[in-house]
């Protein structure tokens, strides 16, 4: 606490800075025929000049006088909007389409015999993993990421690339989960006789796929997750009289 002593005329008192006299409304000086003056070591908290005056004898106010000095204002940049009433709104608007959905419907077609053309695909990693996918177990897959399209050659139940006995096939589909659990089930029962190992980046050997391959064990699969994880990668071993019934 800042202190002030009068030393000329009055009796030597310490004074309270101006922060504490803000709550005293009055103060008393001593009697002298002399006026003094005072001003604090320092300004605290903005206050300014600190005097004490001795008149005759009679009681003086003491008066603390202080002012802040506010920043301008910067006028503001932001551009005003004004928003009307909407009385209707019209147009055309077209969804997108599900990553799950495409996906399901491209195995569908690959599965069936004929051709089928796939309208208003969602181009997203998943669905690209599905399309190089059933270009590697041997199938015709033409497709326009412009136009969302993709043309598909179905393989009648039985992937061509299953025709040869002694061949593995890898399959790396990424972190897409809609490609690797259909596509596991579908080697399974349409890979002919080849083998099959499905995998993917670091992540997709974190997610567990263990239910599935039990499932399909219990059908009389060859199927593993052969790390021991019950997560991928996956190696189905191709059974040509493998049915379901």
């Amino acid at each position: 606490m800042a202190q002030t002593t009068i030393a000329k005329g009055l009796e030597a008192k310490p004074l309270l800075s101006p922060p504490d006299l803000c709550g005293a409304p009055r103060a008393t000086a001593r009697r002298s025929s002399s006026s003094l003056a005072l001003r604090p070591r320092s300004k605290v908290g903005g206050f300014g000049a600190l005097r004490i005056v001795s008149n005759g004898g009679r009681r003086a106010q003491l008066r603390v006088s202080g002012s802040v000095a506010a920043a301008p204002e910067k006028p503001s940049t932001v551009p005003e909007i004004v928003l009307q009433p909407i009385r209707e709104i019209s147009g055309t608007v077209k969804l997108p389409g599900s990553k799950s959905l495409s996906n399901r419907i491209l195995l569908l077609a690959a599965l069936s015999e004929g051709t089928t053309v796939v309208d208003n695909l969602l181009y997203s990693d998943d669905v690209k993993y599905m399309l190089a996918a059933l270009r590697t177990l041997g199938l015709s897959v033409e497709d326009d990421s412009a136009t969302k399209r993709a043309t598909v050659g179905g393989c009648g139940g039985k992937f061509p690339v299953g025709e040869e006995s002694n061949k593995e096939v890898e399959l790396f589909l990424g972190n897409a989960g809609t490609a690797m659990r259909p596509l596991t089930a579908a080697v399974t029962a349409a890979g002919g006789n080849a083998s099959y190992v499905l995998d993917g980046v670091p992540r997709m050997r974190e997610r567990p796929i263990g239910d599935l391959v039990a499932g399909l064990k219990q059908l009389g699969a060859d199927v593993d997750c052969f790390l021991g994880t019950n997560c991928p990668p996956v190696r189905v071993n191709g059974m040509e009289a493998f049915l379901v019934e």
